[in-house]
């Protein structure tokens, strides 16, 4: 990579890594939202769906731009939006007006999915294409993690210390309002202050972004952009939707939703769960522990060794290796999430198993560390999936049809992630619980889901084989045609 590329490359990813922050910044201070504008809870699902699925719905029309017309340019529109969106939060007073700040951040963060797979799939070799998609994950977990903390860090609410007379959310959200009133509205900081770095960033996008040349590291087109004025000519065509929506790959990896409501649903409510079925803080040195080992667990055995074992599998002639790797990821996490939610401790009373286990202080150590063991697996499986996904989304497409490719899928996506969401909230108002309600939907919807993954095993190689002859046939075509037109 040249140097120009990389500082293009560095300023665009620090940009797009502070849009993708902005769920992150919400999700940890949810009790927090509640107690300052006097709310439900299950408005927050409501909410949580709304941003999910606007997110969604933009995605497609970014998408389709992305495959038309310069990136950079859709860039520079994200960054500004969201920048000043991001300082409006710090005046949010009224439900309606958080709905308004919502709607409109999650049509900045739209943009960010099919522009990051665009960009690294036209700078990274095709043979790597997992191992970048997991090494982006890998910066966006920790942009997660640093979200999440930053948020935390103005939320001083001690959630240990309530007492243990304040049963349900209502008491608990009462207790916070009474006790805790002049933190309420710190949840908007973190907003305010990303806001004014990503505005800065954005400029300087503006001037130093570059755009790559698409499909300049696809294997078949290595010969002719050797020569630096080759140019891909295909764009995709509004007509070219209909012969990709045939592909039996692509209705797999795309429509399979199942997989991201239960998933939805937990990143809704993993906060809620913590500080209320746990009765901990994350700055609990147990929960701190939870985090740090499934987290970097997941990281290195998920976002990287599958990742690149996905990768490995294809160089050696496994054409349909990274979709194999991804499906028997998506098997393999639910029974480890399953036993591990399963167990549900309280760090207050030093129990497990919905309360009904009653352990001493090593007890409760050796079965934490278990508990953190079954979820760090489920995480490892977990985050194997994302970066074979993309790879072998890439795979069983053109080109000029990726962006959108990418974009669809992440809209289906965003339509699961809403109805977990949605979903979890209503539950919760039943049975009372957010581990019940993470539980049952995990087993529920990851068996509904196994049943979408299973077919690309037989689909996955004959649409990549039918894809890599199609793009020789067009390298060949190119080079033909490109002298005759450098000669006009």
């Amino acid at each position: 990579m040249k140097k120009r590329e990389f500082i293009s490359l560095f300023f665009l990813l620090s940009l797009i890594l502070i849009i993708i922050m902005d769920s992150a910044l919400f999700l940890p201070n949810e009790i927090l939202i509640i107690a300052d504008l006097g709310i439900q809870i299950d408005a927050i699902g409501i909410i949580i769906s709304i941003y999910t699925i606007v997110n969604g719905i933009s995605i497609l029309v970014f998408g389709y731009l992305t495959d038309m017309i310069d990136r950079k340019k859709i860039l520079i529109f994200a960054g500004a939006l969201w920048s000043l969106i991001a300082i409006l939060h710090l005046f949010v007073e009224e439900f309606w007006q958080l709905i308004l700040v919502r709607i409109v951040a999650a049509i900045a963060v739209s943009v960010t999915t099919p522009l990051v797979i665009s960009y690294l799939a036209d700078i990274i070799s095709s043979d790597s294409r997992s191992k970048s998609f997991a090494f982006w994950g890998l910066i966006t977990n920790i942009g997660t993690l640093v979200a999440a903390a930053l948020a935390l860090v103005f939320n001083e609410v001690n959630f240990e210390a309530i007492p243990e007379i304040y049963v349900t959310l209502p008491q608990q959200i009462g207790y916070i309002v009474l006790t805790y009133p002049d933190v309420l509205y710190t949840w908007r900081l973190p907003y305010f202050y990303l806001g004014i770095i990503a505005l800065i960033l954005t400029v300087l996008n503006y001037f130093i972004a570059i755009e790559p040349k698409r499909a300049s590291k696809e294997k078949q087109l290595e010969k002719a952009f050797l020569d630096e004025n080759f140019k891909y000519s295909y764009k995709i065509k509004f007509s070219d939707l209909k012969l990709i929506f045939k592909r039996k790959s692509n209705f797999f990896l795309i429509f399979n939703f199942f997989d991201v409501i239960a998933s939805g649903l937990i990143l809704a409510y993993i906060f809620p769960y913590i500080n209320v079925d746990l009765r901990a803080n994350v700055s609990n040195i147990k929960v701190i522990i939870l985090f740090l080992f499934i987290i970097i667990f997941g990281l290195i055995v998920g976002q990287f060794w599958l990742a690149h074992l996905g990768d490995k599998k294809v160089q050696r002639g496994d054409l349909s290796g990274r979709v194999k790797v991804a499906v028997i990821c998506s098997i393999l996490n639910l029974p480890f999430f399953l036993f591990g939610f399963a167990m549900t401790p309280n760090v207050s009373n030093s129990t497990f198993f919905f309360g009904t286990f009653s352990v001493n202080e090593i007890g409760f150590w050796l079965l934490w560390l278990v508990f953190c063991s079954f979820l760090g697996l489920g995480l490892a499986f977990t985050m194997g999936i994302g970066p074979n996904w993309y790879s072998s989304l890439i795979d069983v497409n053109f080109p000029e049809n990726r962006g959108t490719m990418v974009a669809v899928g992440s809209f289906i996506d965003s339509i699961g992630r809403a109805l977990g969401a949605a979903i979890g909230g209503f539950v919760y108002v039943i049975t009372g619980s957010f581990s019940a309600t993470i539980f049952w939907s995990l087993l529920i919807f990851g068996i509904c889901s196994t049943c979408l993954w299973i077919p690309l095993f037989f689909t996955a190689k004959k649409d990549y084989i039918k894809i890599n002859e199609e793009m020789k046939n067009r390298a060949s075509s190119l080079i033909k045609k490109q002298p005759e037109e450098s000669q006009l």
